[in-house]
């Protein structure tokens, strides 16, 4: 499974490669621009807010909750991720009304509270299960 997992991963890296050369030039500038703003957000943003986040589960969360929670926090990280540029409405076009139809800040709250169950739900089972080997 793992040298499928690997080949797979190569096949989509070598694909994005592909991509990135058989741009225009013009873009060529842009997309190092971005790239080099992802590698910098990733480093000095998101690695700490997990660091941080894994800290703090290991320290106030039971040992028994902690897979659960950082699985939930997983989750609703990325849909976060996914999700924000939408709920901010980065690239809204004024008089283009059906450029953003749904109401993404609920949809998002909506996906949000329904992670949160279902970690609650995973927490309990396991609460529940661990009470009955006793």
């Amino acid at each position: 499974m793992r040298w499928l997992l690997g080949a797979a991963g190569l096949a989509l890296l070598g694909y994005g490669v592909y991509g990135w050369l058989d741009a225009p030039t013009h873009e060529l500038a842009g997309r190092l621009i971005f790239a080099a703003i992802a590698l910098v957000a990733h480093d000095f943003v998101v690695v700490p807010l997990v660091v941080v986040a894994a800290a703090l589960v290991t320290r106030f969360v039971p040992e028994t909750a902690r897979g659960p929670v950082r699985a939930g926090l997983a989750v609703a990280a990325v849909l976060t991720a996914v999700a924000l540029p939408f709920v901010i409405g980065a690239g809204r076009i004024a008089d283009n009304p059906s450029a953003f139809p749904q109401h993404y800040a609920r949809n998002l709250a909506i996906l949000l509270t329904a992670t949160a169950l279902i970690t609650a739900a995973w927490i309990t089972a396991r609460a529940l299960i661990a009470r009955r080997r006793r």
